[in-house]
């Protein structure tokens, strides 16, 4: 899925400080679509208030915009660099070459497919009614339980503001919400280190015990 500088030969080069937003959501498309070459991106899209959540990251490697290359005519969501970042600029007749590359087009597929299953987790999670549901489904859907047969897992979360966009809601309730979620020893923290461990039959329980006035 990953993609290099050599499947643009002719494309330039732009550097753009931590903080820039690259892409605007609702903009008219243009035609450039962008790679990473070095540092990070954050795709997020506007709620009904006003407010920005967000829907992934992309790290190097990861292409975003070219959704304005395929025929899509408004950007459907704002691309803002979480890092320096050094982007690869493409126009509509370099993508078009490329795609004539059956190893590109497959890349593309795979990288839109992923995309997909990744919005979807956004759609579900802020579906729920309630902020401890929303970070319910967050914790429930983490890559860590792929493959786990395991009741508990262990990671490292995002920070609280972090959690905040990705929920669309407050640091405050966030902090409120994993104090009482370690209260109750459904996560518990690292005696060394920054990491959690996530016991998913107790999360379960107390998404299914507690009502949705949280």
């Amino acid at each position: 899925m990953k993609f290099e500088a050599s499947d643009f030969p002719y494309a330039n080069t732009i550097h753009v400080k931590k903080g820039t937003c690259v892409v605007y959501e609702g903009d008219e498309g243009g035609n450039t679509a962008y790679l990473i070459l070095s540092g990070a991106m954050e795709v997020l899209t506007e709620c009904i208030d006003g407010t920005q959540t967000s829907l992934y990251k992309l790290k190097v490697g990861e292409l975003f915009g070219e959704l304005a290359l395929m025929g899509v005519s408004t950007r459907t969501a704002s691309v803002y660099a979480i890092e320096d970042t050094t982007l690869l600029k493409i126009n509509r007749t370099m993508w078009d070459v490329c795609l004539k590359d059956y190893d590109f087009l497959t890349r593309v597929n795979t990288m839109l497919l992923h995309r997909y299953l990744e919005t979807t987790k956004v759609v579900r999670r802020l579906g729920q009614s309630s902020v401890l549901h929303r970070l319910g489904v967050y914790l429930l859907t983490l890559p860590e339980w792929k493959n786990n047969a395991c009741d508990e897992i262990d990671v490292i979360l995002p920070s609280h503001a972090q959690l905040a966009r990705l929920l669309n809601c407050t640091r405050e309730r966030v902090s409120k919400i994993m104090r009482e979620l370690y209260q109750t020893g459904t996560i518990k923290k690292h005696e060394h280190g920054q990491g959690i461990t996530i016991s998913k039959t107790k999360l379960t329980d107390t998404l299914m015990d507690v009502g949705a006035d949280k």
